[in-house]
């Protein structure tokens, strides 16, 4: 007993030190006030109950019983989360900054705007509210039926060009670990919007970074399940030195019908 107090104290207090800079608001405004998602089996119960949460883990399963009835499996399959766990922080950061972030634009005098932007921006105007963290049902399905005809295929077609094997049990492969890597966005974005402390330097680095993307300035830091690409696209500053932007909450866009998002 004694020592899970001190687990947890410890926590904090590491938490605490990642956090220094970021002002105690940020931390309040950010994080549900669900006081009772505070471990990881709690949180992990609420995220399930979600439709993105359930619908990617069974959509896990359905393809992983596909790819062990195909068989077939060699070297070639280990390849295929190498890439894609590499592409993935890239794929991210370029879906946040010209996608989900995409301001309303008229073509030929008619206007648009993107339901996935609107409801975006209606996230950071309510970035507490865990309803609007994760992606909505059409986002998710839309989500999984744009990866099975591009990154799984694609994957796969790159690693037949250069190594040979079959087509069929490599797209299985891809499709398998493009799909552990959209539930893997979608865990630790919602773990970030919890009242959960982090307890592993790496989740308090992207926990820490996306508070500042929400309040400090939304033009940086806009890697979710992770900071790689910021640091090699030149978004993750010295946050000492970003001037707070007037439109991290916002996006730029004054005028939003948030509620009917």
């Amino acid at each position: 007993m004694h020592s899970h107090a001190h687990a947890h104290a410890d926590a904090h207090a590491h938490a605490n030190e990642d956090a220094t800079e970021v002002p105690n608001d940020y931390h309040e405004v950010v994080t549900a006030s669900r006081r009772d998602l505070t471990t990881l089996g709690a949180c992990f119960r609420e995220f399930i109950k979600h439709f993105s949460g359930w619908a990617v883990m069974t959509a896990i399963a359905v393809v992983l019983a596909l790819r062990i009835a195909v068989g077939e499996f060699t070297w070639r399959d280990l390849l295929a989360p190498v890439i894609l766990i590499a592409a993935q922080p890239f794929v991210e950061w370029v879906i946040h900054r010209y996608l989900l972030h995409l301001k309303p634009f008229t073509i030929r005098g008619k206007s648009y705007d993107l339901y996935t932007a609107r409801a975006h921006r209606r996230h950071h105007k309510a970035p507490s509210e865990l309803d609007r963290v994760l992606l909505h049902a059409s986002e998710i399905t839309g989500s999984m039926f744009l990866i099975a005809i591009t990154a799984a295929p694609l994957t796969a077609a790159v690693i037949t060009a250069l190594t040979g094997g079959t087509f069929l049990p490599l797209y299985l492969t891809a499709l398998f670990f493009s799909y552990v890597g959209l539930l893997r966005y979608e865990w630790t974005h919602f773990l970030i919007h919890t009242p959960y402390v982090p307890k592993t330097r790496f989740f308090r680095s992207v926990w820490r970074s996306h508070r500042l993307h929400h309040f400090k300035h939304e033009d940086y830091w806009m890697g979710v399940s992770s900071n790689l690409s910021d640091r090699a696209l030149g978004t993750f500053p010295d946050q000492s030195k970003v001037k707070k932007s007037p439109t991290a909450r916002n996006l730029g866009v004054e005028t939003e019908r948030y509620d009917n998002a």
